[in-house]
């Protein structure tokens, strides 16, 4: 019998033996006609998820600008999520192995919906904190219990893209979404800016469906496989410093292109051409990660960025700042659900919730590295050492990545 393997993890993340609990090919065969409602499940679900998240990036300045708040406090509400995130992670993990991955990412997107409205319809500061750090409960629980799903429902040979359909999702909906809710508000009102994503998000939740899951060997036995702390941050490590650079990255391009005065619409064109670069190359990263292998869009994703950063730290002229833009969205592209392959691809058979939930934990810590690193650096030496740094964090977590981790497909052995 043929059986799709994971990860060895007591052989630096190369796959090399068989895990229990992996979907063999055989059983995949019988389960195709399955795959269908479970694609549809994810994509509609993280396609309502990214709605509601791209809608308050902007709803969230425009309300607590309208309730008289300033900097301070927006930030403080706008950084609860992440917090939430965070701090949820564990329990939303083991959460995942009880309820099963449908379950979670049912509640988590309601959550969200739940939360959305609340954000439109409370004045008071505490309040709104404590929905946007929902939001960020909901966040950990759509990614766990996505990667859970693909995980027990999709063979390894498939994962990839759907994990990268998903990252084009995120990106696309983060060009578009920001534009329409701010046209919603300006027309509408503030009520129709908070009530039509929402709307949306339920849509996305009505048309998911429901999908049966598949319990494979390793669940069905109740084996468990802990993992420790070393390996964890071994495996994060990389992760860390690449979403320390991906967060760097929105800070460091309008800054760079301020500092060399370029017009706000200048500004404005570059981020979205850098956008724009993004969404067209990220279809590709899914099925590079299926066909030749994790490294295989690792490696560009993350030498372009570093060039891009490079290119920043030089520019002088508004042109050089637009090609910088064009190459770190390339780059930003070939990772296209990068992140939710590699821990799908590490998660060990049992224990699969807590280590995706704590391996999100560890990876969303760069979002608050990176612009600390910018701001810290910008402001003691210049924008020219905050962008070369974020070179200099990219490079080192491509090779953490390939050094402590390596090639996480798995590949199908005969025996």
């Amino acid at each position: 019998m043929r059986r799709i393997p994971s990860s060895d993890h007591g052989h630096r993340g190369r796959p090399d033996r068989p895990r229990v609990g992996e979907t063999t090919l055989a059983s995949l065969d019988r389960l195709r006609p399955e795959l269908a409602p479970t694609l549809r499940y994810v994509i509609a679900t993280w396609t309502g998820f990214t709605v509601l998240l791209a809608a308050l990036v902007v709803l969230l300045p425009l309300r607590l600008s309208q309730l008289g708040y300033g900097v301070d406090a927006t930030s403080a509400v706008i950084g609860a999520a992440g917090v939430g995130g965070v701090l949820s992670a564990d329990l939303i993990g083991r959460a995942a192995s009880r309820s099963g991955p449908v379950r979670l990412i049912r509640a988590g997107l309601a959550t969200i919906v739940l939360s959305v409205i609340g954000l439109g319809l409370s004045p008071h500061l505490v309040v709104l904190l404590a929905l946007n750090t929902l939001v960020g409960v909901g966040t950990s629980a759509l990614r766990v219990g996505s990667q859970l799903l693909v995980r027990t429902n999709v063979a390894a040979s498939h994962r990839g893209r759907i994990h990268g359909s998903q990252g084009a999702t995120n990106r696309l909906t983060m060009l578009l979404a920001p534009v329409v809710v701010g046209l919603l508000w300006e027309r509408m009102g503030p009520a129709a800016g908070f009530a039509l994503p929402a709307a949306a998000g339920t849509l996305m939740l009505a048309v998911a469906g429901r999908p049966e899951t598949v319990v494979g060997v390793g669940a069905a036995e109740g084996r468990s496989i802990g993992v420790p702390l070393g390996e964890m941050v071994r495996y994060s490590a990389g992760p860390i410093l690449f979403q320390a650079a991906r967060a760097g990255r929105l800070l460091v391009l309008p800054l760079v292109g301020l500092a060399l005065d370029l017009s706000p619409v200048r500004i404005g064109l570059l981020v979205g051409l850098s956008a724009a670069a993004d969404v067209l190359v990220s279809p590709v990263s899914g099925f590079l990660m299926d066909s030749r292998g994790r490294l295989w869009t690792i490696t560009p994703s993350f030498t372009l960025m570093a060039g891009g950063f490079v290119l920043l730290a030089l520019a002088q002229q508004g042109w050089v700042v637009g090609a910088a833009a064009v190459v770190l969205g390339v780059g930003n592209g070939f990772s296209s659900g990068l992140l939710l392959t590699l821990g799908t691809d590490l998660a060990p058979a049992g224990n699969e919730g807590p280590f995706l939930g704590r391996f999100g934990a560890l990876s969303d810590i760069g979002k608050l590295v990176g612009p600390f690193l910018v701001g810290l650096l910008g402001e003691t030496l210049g924008l020219s050492a905050a962008a070369f740094s974020l070179a200099v964090v990219t490079l080192i977590g491509l090779g953490l990545l390939v050094g402590l981790v390596g090639e996480t497909k798995p590949r199908p052995i005969v025996g």
